[in-house]
């Protein structure tokens, strides 16, 4: 039997003018900071990355496997 693959993504949701907007990464590194993921965060604001102008940061989740936390 196949042990299951460790998945882990960033899901980051930002809110626009025309609501909450989310930005989903999969293969993400291990040892990731909260700092790293708000300094992303806050260049994607900032540079209106994506054609999507983003207004603010909502939050940031790390997700493993079947684990949700807040970074």
């Amino acid at each position: 039997m196949l042990e299951p693959k460790m998945t882990r993504r960033l899901r980051m949701t930002f809110e626009t003018e025309d609501g909450p907007w989310t930005l989903s990464l999969s293969d993400v590194k291990e040892g990731l900071l909260p700092e790293d993921v708000e300094s992303v965060m806050q260049t994607i604001v900032d540079n209106s990355i994506f054609g999507i102008p983003p207004t603010g940061i909502v939050k940031a989740e790390l997700i493993e496997t079947d684990t949700t936390q807040l970074v």
